[in-house]
């Protein structure tokens, strides 16, 4: 298995000692607590706010024999509060932030750490410790501390690398999308000054766009520092409720009282003040305070919508429902922050119902004159969804191949499994491992390669029923998912397809290739995980390189057994 989640069950004691990054260390009486979990308020003072995390793995691969050669182990992190090391079989591999004396925090970034050969003992026993920094006290009374967000995953570095960055180009597209479409905006005010609500609404687009930036890995481009990016998001947050007053009420077509423009100018001034006063402590002390004091607008926007709705309002029913939609999660994540409610954060979501509400009530109250703005809109819309959908599609399919890849093979499994709990018939999984591939490369060149996985995978999709399921499962690797298939009818399926590729011939620029496959066959299991069926195959396609390569093995009951 190339990528194994570590999210679960760790051992934790708070305290610090670097004593406690050996691998002999005896950890048996410390708690087991779960990883990805926030701390509680007030975080472990009685340790000055230090806590390690510990989990011992058994791998494998390491003790049966190397990896394969481009597996490069590697250790990706989740979001820690608010500095953390990672030591692997005791030594130091890397970390976020500082921790003290230095102490410099930074708990939004998650990172991915190499993992040293020689971290890993040679019966393949590897020790991980975390050694985490809760923060100052002003944080951890807020927040607590400790790890809280995302999957600690171990696997092969560039898998890891590439899988993280990917996971977060869609927030950056949508965050690009709101800042451009508020940007359109202020280029269509600054046409016609009398369109102001155009100004508003291209505002609060970027300032939704800004804060959404600010939740996204990828704003770590930009190489500012954390407390840089903190001023931004906090910024942005605190603002809102003065962007959503001018937006809501000039909607509505209601004035702004006095009164209710001096609590849009508080919010105003909030902002100002998380950017301008230095350092993190002025974030946790007030975040409560804006979050009470952003109530009073929970209450007066519904009830003015209700009164213009009443009125026969033409845009009030839609900025209802969005309106409606935000408050829900701003009462959500006031009960994460106040009440200690165990549960996802929503605000974001919430951001993006009441811009969509917005957007549908500007657009209904100068469709008129805003004919060929609409169009324009629309036309984005469609090519942004067309887009999206080549996006979804491309993130399943290998782009040399033309088959599924990881992540598309994996949905397709997981459909089948549920199928098999429906009442079906058990499938089974064939792993298929070009032998000495690397020899092609080496010898011909990397295009050659590529001609060779692409022949091989062309003779493969000839070879297997309309349901099977064929995929590139990473370099020379392919994995096949038969359905309603037991282990025999697999071994028989995984023989031919062993013969059709020995004794066919590869030519590749006037050159005859001999080209074989190694294959792996395991029956999935009522009860298995996907990953445990699959690891069954790449145990016996591991035994079928061991005997000599071009052959079949069979993951059985009893063991392992060779087919031809």
């Amino acid at each position: 298995v190339r990528t194994l989640s570590l999210s679960g069950d760790w051992k934790f004691q708070p305290g610090d000692d670097l004593a406690w990054s050996s691998p002999g260390f005896n950890d048996s009486q410390w708690a087991d607590t779960p990883l990805p979990g926030r701390w509680p308020v007030g975080g472990y003072p009685e340790s000055d706010q230090f806590g390690w995390y510990r989990l011992t793995l058994a791998l494998d691969a390491y003790r049966d024999g190397q990896p394969a050669p481009d597996f490069e182990l590697a250790l990706r992190t989740g979001k820690v509060m608010s500095a953390f090391e990672v030591y692997a079989g005791g030594e130091l591999v890397g970390g976020v932030g500082k921790l003290p004396p230095l102490a410099e925090i930074n708990y939004d970034r998650m990172t991915v750490l190499s993992i040293p050969r020689e971290a890993i003992s040679a019966d393949g026993t590897l020790v991980l410790a975390l050694r985490v920094w809760g923060g100052p006290v002003s944080s951890t009374a807020a927040w607590g501390g400790g790890p809280y967000e995302g999957d600690f995953a171990l696997g092969n570095y560039s898998d890891l690398l590439l899988s993280g960055i990917a996971s977060q180009i869609p927030g950056l597209l949508a965050c690009v999308l709101f800042i451009g479409f508020g940007i359109y905006h202020l280029y269509l005010y600054r046409r016609n000054r009398q369109l102001d609500t155009y100004l508003w609404f291209g505002l609060m687009a970027i300032n939704i766009g800004v804060y959404g930036l600010m939740l996204n890995q990828w704003k770590y481009a930009a190489d500012l520092s954390f407390i840089a990016y903190k001023k931004i998001e906090f910024g942005s947050i605190y603002l809102f409720p003065a962007l959503v007053i001018q937006m809501l009420w000039t909607l509505l077509d209601k004035p702004i009282t006095p009164l209710l423009r001096s609590y849009q100018l508080s919010f105003v001034a909030a902002a100002v003040m998380v950017v301008a006063i230095p350092g993190l402590g002025i974030h946790a002390a007030t975040l409560g305070y804006f979050q009470l004091w952003s109530l009073p607008l929970v209450v007066m926007a519904p009830w003015l919508m209700v009164s213009q709705l009443r009125a026969g309002h033409p845009e009030a029913r839609t900025l209802f429902v969005g309106v409606m939609i935000f408050f829900a999660t701003c009462i959500n994540d006031l009960l994460i922050d106040l009440a200690r409610v165990d549960t996802n954060r929503l605000m974001p979501y919430g951001f993006v119902a009441i811009m969509l509400a917005m957007a549908v009530s500007l657009a209904n109250r100068f469709t008129a004159n805003m004919s060929r703005l609409e169009e324009e809109v629309a036309e984005r819309t469609q090519a942004l969804s067309a887009a999206n959908a080549q996006l979804a599609e491309a993130a399943r399919i290998d782009p040399l191949t033309g088959l599924f890849n990881r992540r598309g093979f994996v949905e397709e499994a997981e459909v089948e499994i549920q199928r098999v709990f429906r009442g079906g018939k058990p499938f089974a999984v064939v792993l298929a491992d070009i032998d000495n591939f690397k020899h092609f490369n080496d010898r011909h060149g990397h295009a050659c390669g590529d001609h060779v996985l692409t022949r091989v995978a062309g003779m493969l999709r000839e070879r297997v029923r309309d349901v099977d399921r064929i995929a590139r499962w990473g370099g020379e690797e392919f994995i096949l998912l038969l359905p309603e298939t037991d282990a025999e009818g697999a071994a028989n399926l995984a023989g031919k397809l062993c013969q059709s590729i020995a004794d066919n011939v590869f030519e590749y620029e006037g050159r005859r290739l001999s080209i074989t496959l190694t294959l792996g066959v395991a029956a999935y299991r009522k009860g298995d995980s996907l990953d445990a069926c699959i690891a069954r195959a790449d145990k016996a396609l591991y035994r079928g390189k061991e005997e000599g390569r071009n052959t079949v093995a069979v993951s059985e009951p009893g063991g392992l057994s060779l087919v031809n």
